[in-house]
């Protein structure tokens, strides 16, 4: 009974500790009167897209339906710098931090996936297109709860597992703090992640599928829990009841013509459909992607893998592993209008698969197996 109290005391600690992180940024983001915000004028700052994004996206104003803690976080730096100089600030130290996780994944996953977040990231977002710091802010939470996690891969194998379900409660928190266009995927994939990177440490699927449904629960009550604390704490703060009209928004925003289920199974329809129309992606690219992702399992049936009778086993975790890229694809598409919002997202959605096949592959025995046909290709 005193263990159980304990438990339920740690989790308390916690959401405590993260409401009491919800109401500083609160704070922060009113400290500096408006006036002094919109006085400065984005018009001298040089035509590069990723700097004066993230300038302005450091001044952007609160809709009134949420505050965005990340950037927050940064908006007191005005007292202290001038705009030039925070602009390059928040550019080095996310690459830094962004250096810093391939870095670390390379250490304890593996080297390719470390090169395949640097590059992805640098392609995708810093170097061509524009970067905000609100997506930015979305990034560094979920790559910085992975490397927790990858931290932690062998302490939490022999000290008491529910550490890892705090860790997920906390990670589920968390993301109420933001809002994106590609949370929605993002939060599918972080559940998804921990269980895939644990494939390895198991001898059969059953483990695989409890610590998946565990890790999933217990960021859902993070998630859910910590929207009933800032809905309580803004009718308490404003009086008003501001998250139905928030939720009819956006239900108005993506499915508003909806008023039968056929109906809505429609929009969903017209989505993908739309969105496979667009002349920068296209059902072309989407079908090489999945010809792609059936290439990757079946050379990993033929070739080899790390669990016993995986093949069929496993199937149903390649399955689920898609979902964030469905999501994706059968998302409102007009929160993919631009392609900055479509890279970003596609390469989050695609990452719990990558994962998957990689936790499941035995590269060291396919890499022999491809070592030695070359050497036999190469004699005759």
């Amino acid at each position: 009974m005193k263990s159980v109290f304990n438990k339920y005391l740690t989790y308390c600690k916690l959401h405590a500790f993260l409401t009491i992180l919800f109401l500083f940024l609160l704070f922060a983001a009113h400290w500096i009167p408006e006036e002094r915000i919109l006085a400065h004028s984005t018009s001298f700052l040089p035509h590069n897209p990723e700097y004066s994004t993230l300038w302005n996206s450091l001044l952007g104003q609160d809709s009134g339906y949420r505050w965005n803690g990340i950037q927050a976080l940064f908006r007191p730096l005005l007292y202290l710098f001038g705009p030039a100089q925070i602009r390059y600030l928040c550019m080095i130290a996310f690459f830094l931090l962004l250096f810093g996780a391939a870095l670390q994944i390379s250490r304890k996953l593996s080297p390719p996936f470390g090169f395949l977040l640097l590059f992805s990231f640098l392609w995708a977002d810093i170097l061509p297109v524009s970067y905000s710091l609100l997506q930015a802010g979305c990034f560094l939470i979920t790559f910085a709860a992975i490397l927790f996690l990858l931290g932690k891969t062998s302490l939490y194998e022999r000290e008491d597992p529910n550490f890892l379900y705090l860790t997920f409660y906390a990670i589920g928190a968390v993301t109420v703090f933001l809002d994106s266009g590609t949370i929605p995927v993002l939060t599918l994939g972080i559940p998804l992640t921990i269980a895939f990177l644990s494939i390895r440490k198991f001898s059969n699927s059953t483990d695989i599928r409890k610590k998946l449904i565990f890790c999933s629960f217990f960021w859902g009550l993070g998630c859910l829990f910590m929207t009933v604390t800032k809905w309580l704490f803004t009718v308490l703060a404003t009086g008003k009841n501001l998250f139905p009209e928030y939720l009819k928004r956006l239900w108005d925003e993506n499915f508003g013509a909806v008023h039968s289920l056929p109906q809505f199974f429609l929009s969903l329809y017209n989505n993908l459909r739309e969105f496979l129309s667009r002349p920068d992606f296209g059902i072309k690219t989407l079908a090489i992607l999945l010809l792609i992702l059936t290439a990757a399992y079946l050379t990993f049936f033929i070739m080899g893998h790390r669990i016993k009778r995986a093949c069929l086993a496993l199937l149903p975790l390649a399955f689920i592993s898609l979902l964030p890229l469905l999501f994706y694809l059968f998302a409102p598409a007009r929160g993919l209008t631009r392609p900055v919002l479509t890279s970003r997202a596609l390469i989050a959605s695609m990452y719990p698969i990558l994962l998957l096949l990689h936790g499941m592959l035995d590269t060291e025995r396919i890499s022999h197996k491809l070592h030695t046909a070359m050497k036999s290709l190469w004699r005759n």
